[in-house]
């Protein structure tokens, strides 16, 4: 069934447009435009979130109750007859309202990070209000350190050759810093668990269209329980990074907008930079998992788009660790 069809059928609508869009790594995602409103159609991928009739279940109780003073909720659209989701032809699909006006930002000042950081305290502090009891992580081992520790030890021994002899330069940056990823597992054990986003990446906040306001933090896919020192690290690894497509003579690692974040958490400063190294760290390790693994995970363009993506974030990673041990070490 084609888009526009499915949309008439079970949402009775009528779209002028439909505009497919790239930014997610794991859903298929389309903007929907009509003559009364716009919509977000996605296509959730099944292979990752296995149980996607728990999960929406779980979304729209908590878009329903959850208090955002600050930031727009999303809002999942039912069907015709009063579902939250379509599967149909071995997919499944959902609706939600469009948060209008709003764009995402491929690049960040100094007042947009500090901005990101008062909306994803904001709403840290209103998941405090969700009974969390009964909370079904949508991800198996999702925020399990020693789960990722094991899994890329499962996928470089049974790689391919060709693969591992690609990867084999990467794999031994990455197993260089294999202390810091001991000490983000300890840490993440540790810590308070509560309900966190758990995906607060710099394209998962909207702002208003001046960028000088967070309109809304989405993606609530993987809510779930655990450290929010997880969603401060990996905020710090994709708003202080400049990105896959930063020039290799060209710094990487963002220092002012890493202070701005710093200074906006005001917790204990070196437990945030074992978290943010250990995030980095664990987003290179599924990267090269992932290419070890034939890239069975991650979209991506060509076959060493995961290789490019791992070194990226080995890059990060290094040029955030010579910061805090060199520039910054008299200040912690």
């Amino acid at each position: 069934m084609d888009l526009r069809g499915l949309l008439q059928l079970h949402w009775d609508l009528s779209p002028s447009q439909v505009v497919l869009l790239t930014e997610g790594l794991i859903n298929q995602t389309w903007l929907v435009r009509s003559a009364t409103a716009d919509f977000i159609l996605q296509e959730i991928n099944t292979a990752v979130f296995q149980a996607p009739v728990v999960l929406q279940a779980q979304l729209v109780t908590l878009s329903l109750s959850i208090q955002l003073p600050d930031l727009v909720p999303l809002q999942y659209i039912s069907t015709r007859k009063g579902s939250a989701l379509v599967q149909i032809e071995d997919k499944t699909y959902r609706l939600l309202k469009a948060i209008t006006p709003s764009k995402t930002l491929s690049a960040v000042t100094a007042q947009n990070a500090q901005l990101a950081a008062a909306g994803l305290l904001s709403f840290h502090k209103a998941l405090q209000s969700v009974w969390a009891a009964d909370w079904k992580a949508p991800i198996a081992h999702f925020l399990d350190v020693d789960f990722r520790l094991q899994a890329y030890e499962s996928a470089k021994s049974l790689a391919r050759e060709s693969r591992k002899s690609s990867a084999a330069g990467l794999i031994s940056q990455l197993e260089a810093d294999w202390a810091a990823l001991l000490a983000w597992k300890q840490l993440s054990v540790e810590s308070e668990q509560v309900l966190i986003h758990a995906d607060p990446k710099l394209g998962n906040f909207l702002f208003h269209p001046n960028g000088k306001q967070v309109r809304a933090l989405i993606d609530w896919d993987t809510i779930q329980l655990g450290s929010p020192f997880y969603d401060y690290g990996d905020m710090i690894r994709s708003f202080c990074s400049r990105g896959e497509d930063a020039a290799e003579h060209t710094p990487l690692f963002k220092e002012e907008i890493f202070e701005v974040l710093v200074a906006a958490f005001a917790v204990d400063e070196d437990k945030l930079y074992t978290a943010a190294m250990g995030v980095i760290l664990v987003q290179a390790l599924r990267f090269l998992s992932d290419y070890l693994q034939d890239d069975c995970y991650y979209k991506v363009l060509d076959e060493e788009h995961n290789l490019r993506r791992t070194a990226n974030q080995l890059r990060l990673a290094a040029e955030l660790k010579n910061y805090w041990l060199t520039t910054r070490r008299p200040t912690h």
